[in-house]
């Protein structure tokens, strides 16, 4: 039998909106178990986000603070610029609550079809070091794929290695 994506991949995706506060999507990620979502709008498949694209965010948004912070203790002389200093991080507290979800997704898609086959699903999938791959047909979200199938249907026995 030739594994196809069609095979192996869920159907029944939960996705997140663009618009989706970050709040909201850490809900999502507890309530659900998975550490990424494919982002869809009006039908359409427009992005994928992850909890390592949150992160990514937040250690960007920590670095920023520690630049201005740093910036601002050079520039005034002030050492003990406490109060300067919360007002910084209430800035970056009330821009991290601004931020959605289409503000940190990937946009760049890497997808499959259903008919792929499953060697070629694990080739995209390590070549790119990504852990999912949304399966689409006609710009349309079917399903998705993740390393962790591919490693189940060993696990299970149900296929063999070459």
């Amino acid at each position: 039998m030739t594994w196809t994506a069609r095979d192996l991949m869920h159907g029944a995706v939960h996705t997140v909106d663009p618009d989706m506060s970050l709040a909201d999507l850490e809900r999502s990620f507890l309530r659900t178990g998975v550490s990424g979502f494919p982002v869809v709008e009006d039908g359409r498949l427009v992005g994928i986000v992850s909890r390592s694209d949150v992160v990514r965010q937040l250690s960007v948004e920590r670095s920023q603070a520690e630049t201005i912070s740093d910036y601002y203790r050079e520039a005034t002389g002030i050492e003990d610029a406490e109060a300067s200093l919360e007002d910084i991080a209430e800035r970056v507290g009330a821009r991290l609550e601004r931020l959605r979800v289409a503000d940190l997704m990937i946009r760049r898609l890497i997808t499959v079809s259903p008919e792929q086959p499953l060697g070629e699903v694990a080739r995209i999938l390590l070549e790119h070091r990504i852990h999912r791959l949304p399966v689409t047909e006609a710009g349309r979200l079917v399903g998705i794929v993740s390393s962790l199938d591919l490693v189940r249907l060993f696990a299970e026995d149900r296929v063999k290695p070459a």
